[in-house]
């Protein structure tokens, strides 16, 4: 009988401040970025906000790419569901799918007619329609699926989301971080830094983080043989929800991973000591950057000068 080797589950140890993998190795490209571009004048007085304003952009870069669902593709994945059901179950889906409608719809309204109150149970012919769809649609749901991710797959091939496009922050909120410090500081600084930090991301997905995060659970629930499966599938998923797409296997993403998570600690303790291990520190830092920016925003000024001559207005 063959040995199968089992091989116990891969654990990377997440530094202290970090909540995910992928804010990890966002982190990482983002103070690559800042290091290589000027010390914002903003920050001349208090370099130390250097800190969480690489912070701040890593969370804008993951939250666009891991949470940022796009309206256009789930109505694009919605709309392959139906017709994709009708296909796989051909005549006899849509002939069962009917019957049951009908059946229903002869149910609410006789009870409607009658009385206020629906009884608890349905009756036989409903509820034995209604179990044969599910059961039909249980049995087509992998062709579903299969239909969904291929047309997540041509989405996220026309609107990829590895690296950082030139418009990557135009939707931004007008008090986000991203937007008030391209407003902050001239054009010739911010302009700089996003083209530094789209060199540094230009294949990356925060989805490699994720990746690395799941990768524990993945092994556990994995032989030698499976995790490959497991992986796989996993991948699908990833795939189809962040259009992310694997291009390094997991042992040496790990590897980078480590390696970078020992550069960006170092990177934060050298310009914010205690930002990423004292909880009172970060809050102060993530407190005072939006507060310095609001200070120097033109933005700011001009809101408050309207505000000031329509004040002046009403008083006469």
């Amino acid at each position: 009988m063959p040995v199968v080797i089992q091989y116990l589950p891969l654990q990377l140890t997440l530094p202290t401040g970090f909540d995910s993998w992928a804010q990890v190795l966002t982190d990482w490209r983002v103070c690559r970025a800042f290091e290589a571009s000027p010390l914002p004048r903003c920050f001349n007085a208090e370099p130390e906000l250097a800190a969480p304003f690489v912070a701040a952009i890593s969370r804008a870069i993951n939250e666009r790419q891991l949470r940022h669902l796009s309206p256009e593709l789930m109505l694009l994945r919605q709309r392959v569901v139906e017709p994709t059901y009708d296909r796989a179950g051909g005549p006899a889906y849509i002939t069962l799918r009917t019957s049951m409608e009908a059946a229903q719809a002869r149910y609410f309204t006789e009870h409607h007619h009658r009385a206020p109150v629906f009884p608890f149970t349905l009756p036989p012919e409903v509820r034995d329609l209604q179990t044969a769809f599910l059961a039909a649609r249980q049995r087509h749901a992998a062709e579903v699926e299969r239909v969904e991710r291929a047309a997540a797959r041509a989405y996220w091939k026309a609107h990829p989301r590895h690296g950082i496009a030139d418009n990557f922050f135009d939707d931004a909120a007008d008090s986000s971080i991203p937007a008030m410090m391209a407003r902050v500081e001239p054009e010739w600084w911010w302009r700089s830094f996003f083209t530094r930090l789209q060199s540094k991301s230009k294949r990356h997905h925060a989805g490699d983080g994720r990746l690395l995060d799941a990768l524990p659970s993945l092994r556990a629930q994995a032989t030698k043989t499976t995790l490959a499966a497991q992986i796989a599938r996993w991948s699908e998923t990833a795939a189809a929800d962040w259009g992310w797409k694997s291009g390094t296997h997991y042992r040496r993403l790990a590897d980078y991973a480590d390696r970078k998570a020992r550069s960006t600690v170092a990177w934060f303790e050298q310009r914010a000591p205690g930002y990423l291990g004292t909880p009172t520190i970060r809050r102060a830092l993530d407190t005072r950057l939006p507060l310095l920016l609001a200070e120097h925003d033109p933005h700011a000024r001009l809101i408050a000068a309207e505000r000031d001559r329509l004040s002046e207005h009403w008083r006469n």
